[in-house]
C-alpha cells in the first residue's frame, strides 16, 4: 500500500504541466491576470511569469527553448521569423504620457510635449519642476512618439543628448520612476497602469483620452501592438493557454486592464 501511494503521489507530480511566459513588461501584468484565471480552471498546470526580458530576448528565449511563450509589443523581424518561432496579436493598447497621481496636470498637448522634450518647458503650473523619463532609442514606446510630429521628434532627439535625463530599461521600472520621481513624465502602456494598479494618471493628449475605445476608433492614433510568440511546436498546455486568452473570459481581462482586442 506504501508503494502504491508512491507511486501514485509520484504519477501526480509528474502529471502537472508547466508553461514558462517571459518578454515586454507592457503585457507582463495582464498576463499575470490571465494565468490566474487559466490556473484556477487548470489546477495540474503551473504558469510562471517572468520579470520583463523586452520583445526581443522574449522571442529569443522562445527559440531558445527556455521559455513557451514570449509576450512582444511589437511585430517579429525578418529575422526573427527564421527562428522557428510564430506570432499572434492578441490585443492592442494605447501609449499614454503618464504623472503621478500626486501630480495636479491632467491633459497635455503635443506642441508642449514637444517644448518639454526640447528643454523649453520646465516647469509645471505650481512651479514644481518637469523631470523627463525616456525609453532607450531603440524601443517601440520611443517610436510611437518621435512619430506624434516632428516638432516633438525634434525635441526627442534633442532630450536623448541632454547629459542627465532619466532613461528606462523596462516598462516596469518606467513605472516606477513615473510614481517615484516628483513632477516626471513620460510614455507608458495604458496596460501596464490598469493591470498593475500604478499610481500614474494617463493625460488627456490634444483634447483626447487615451481610452481603448477612442483608441480602437482611430480618434486617439497612439497604441501598442501586443503579441503572443511560440514555437511551431506547442505543447498542450500552451495550446489550452493559447485559447484561454482567446476566449470570452479571457478578452473580458484584456478589455478591462486597458486593452482592445483587434
Amino acid at each position: 500500500m506504501l508503494v502504491l501511494a508512491l507511486v501514485l503521489a509520484s504519477s501526480v507530480v509528474t502529471a502537472a504541466e508547466h508553461i514558462k511566459i517571459g518578454g515586454s513588461g507592457t503585457g507582463l501584468g495582464t498576463m499575470r491576470l490571465l494565468a490566474d484565471e487559466f490556473t484556477a480552471r487548470n489546477p495540474d498546470t503551473d504558469v510562471t511569469i517572468l520579470p520583463s526580458l523586452g520583445s526581443g530576448g522574449g522571442i529569443r528565449a522562445v527559440a531558445a527553448g527556455a521559455i513557451d511563450i514570449a509576450v512582444t509589443a511589437r511585430p517579429m523581424t525578418e529575422s526573427e521569423h527564421g527562428l522557428g518561432t510564430i506570432e499572434i496579436e492578441y490585443a492592442r493598447t494605447p501609449l499614454v504620457f503618464a504623472v503621478s497621481t500626486r501630480s495636479n496636470v491632467t491633459a497635455i498637448s503635443s506642441r508642449e510635449l514637444a517644448e518639454i522634450y526640447a528643454g523649453e518647458f520646465v516647469t509645471w503650473a505650481d512651479g514644481s519642476p518637469v523631470r523627463i523619463v525616456l525609453r532607450q532609442t531603440t524601443d517601440t514606446d520611443t517610436e510611437i512618439v518621435r512619430n506624434i510630429s516632428p516638432e516633438v521628434r525634434r525635441g526627442l532627439t534633442a532630450a536623448e543628448a541632454r547629459p542627465g535625463v532619466r532613461v528606462a530599461a523596462t516598462d516596469q521600472e518606467a513605472a516606477d520612476d513615473l510614481e517615484r520621481i516628483p513632477g516626471a513624465i513620460g510614455p507608458i502602456a495604458l496596460a501596464v497602469i490598469v493591470s498593475e494598479k500604478r499610481a500614474l494618471r494617463a493625460l488627456t493628449l490634444d483634447g483626447k483620452e487615451p481610452a481603448p475605445h477612442n483608441a480602437a476608433a482611430g480618434a486617439y492614433p497612439h497604441y501598442k501592438r501586443l503579441f503572443l510568440v511560440t514555437g511551431t511546436k506547442r505543447s498542450a498546455a500552451v495550446e489550452r493557454f493559447l485559447a484561454h486568452v482567446q476566449s470570452g473570459a479571457g478578452q473580458k481581462i484584456l478589455n478591462s486592464n486597458g486593452q482592445w482586442v483587434p
